[in-house]
């Protein structure tokens, strides 16, 4: 409905300037609703598309093959090449299974000591271990969570046990986490790092 410059409504019903004033303050509330609500919705929808955004960002590098782990296997003297072999296999079968390192990034530096060049505490936290204990430590790419890395552990120790007979109380891991500029795999690189232009 129109209201003249006289302040009338269509037929000569005079309407007040209370009225008026009232009508517009009403319409006034509604459009600052409307835009208050049009305001929180875009910010909520830009949140979400940043969220998305920095998610979609984080999967090159899993998919790259950017998590290679170096894997150091201690033990004492006195074992065979197919044992430390079949040791070596378990460890990196269960990084691909477990951890979803890359097939083929294998890289293993296994090393026997004499008795005396790998002392160890035989009953530290109430485990005790034996001379075959193997000590693990496996340097890897930040950001696992902690379900996943008690996964690992329970997963090769149960494989160790069941491949190559050795006492779960005999299996000492330690995980290294890293960022990705701490790896240089050959030629003076930094080959996950990448440099602005």
């Amino acid at each position: 409905m129109e209201i003249n410059d006289r302040g009338q409504l269509p037929g000569g019903t005079s309407v007040s300037v209370a009225g008026r004033r009232s009508f517009c303050r009403t319409l006034l509330a509604s459009i600052i609703f409307w835009f208050a609500r049009k305001s929180v919705a875009l910010v909520h929808r830009s949140r979400e598309d940043a969220v998305t955004t920095a998610n979609h960002d984080l999967q090159p590098a899993v998919s790259q093959g950017g998590e290679v782990p170096l894997v150091r296997i201690d033990l004492i003297q006195g074992t065979s090449e197919e044992y430390r072999t079949k040791v070596g296999e378990i460890v990196y079968q269960t990084l691909v299974d477990v951890l979803k390192v890359p097939e083929h990034d294998h890289f293993h530096v296994i090393t026997e000591h004499p008795k005396d060049g790998l002392p160890f505490d035989r009953n530290y936290l109430g485990i005790h271990r034996s001379d075959a204990c193997i000590f693990f430590q496996i340097t890897l790419l930040s950001g696992r969570s902690v379900e996943l890395k008690q996964s690992f552990y329970k997963t090769l120790v149960d494989r160790l046990h069941e491949e190559v007979r050795l006492r779960k109380q005999d299996a000492f891991i330690n995980l290294v986490e890293v960022p990705k500029e701490n790896w240089s795999f050959g030629n003076g690189e930094a080959q996950y790092v990448t440099t602005a232009q």
